[in-house]
């Protein structure tokens, strides 16, 4: 038995949703189609609808069904991605305004650390919490930042530089570290160094 010609569905409607000259039954046995997931086949769709094989093949061919399931596939791969971008940028607000105030209280104690006193260590992690949170605020907040080996790693060649230093060179540096964390601070906070001459003139 020859199977009457494919629909054509409408441009204005979503393929999933019911299309012209589709009555609601017929809609509901594609949705049963449709709500069996990605590994669903006619078989299964036959045996949830107690119909024939055959009936359900020509019923799938009619009504444009594995078209409208890839669409429908499409359509939640969409929104689950958008889903979790929105969760990523919330966890990314939530991490800046952590770091945020991390740094906040590291410029606070830069003012009193003697740079003569500090070991690669201590300044690797200065450093690293610095980083971060420049990251965080003032580029993509989904980017991941990570450090690599010394031949590949920008702050891994800082590092190396800080041990090199002598005393009053470690301090110099370390001062236009403090100086370049409270300005992004008051950057975020909403002022910054122009604001502070305006006022003070």
């Amino acid at each position: 038995m020859s199977t009457r010609p494919p629909i054509t569905l409408n441009p204005d409607l979503d393929p999933w949703e019911r299309q012209p000259n589709e009555t609601p039954h017929k809609h509901g046995q594609f949705t049963t189609y449709r709500d069996l997931g990605r590994t669903r086949t006619l078989t299964e769709a036959a045996q949830r609808l107690t119909l024939a094989y055959g009936h359900v093949r020509n019923l799938a061919a009619q009504y444009r069904w594995r078209d409208r399931v890839e669409a429908y596939d499409r359509h939640l791969d969409r929104q689950y991605e958008a889903m979790w971008l929105e969760e990523r940028r919330k966890a990314a607000e939530n991490d800046a305004k952590i770091l945020g105030a991390a740094v906040g209280k590291l410029a606070q104690r830069l003012q009193t650390l003697r740079a003569d006193e500090m070991s690669v260590g201590d300044f690797t992690r200065l450093m690293d919490v610095t980083f971060r949170n420049r990251r965080a605020l003032f580029k993509d907040p989904t980017d991941t930042f990570v450090v690599t080996s010394e031949g590949t790693s920008a702050l891994a060649q800082h590092f190396a530089e800080f041990a090199q230093m002598g005393p009053e060179q470690r301090r110099a540096r370390l001062g236009e570290l403090a100086a370049s964390v409270n300005q992004r601070i008051r950057a975020v906070d909403g002022g910054d160094d122009e604001d502070d001459e305006d006022e003070e003139a």
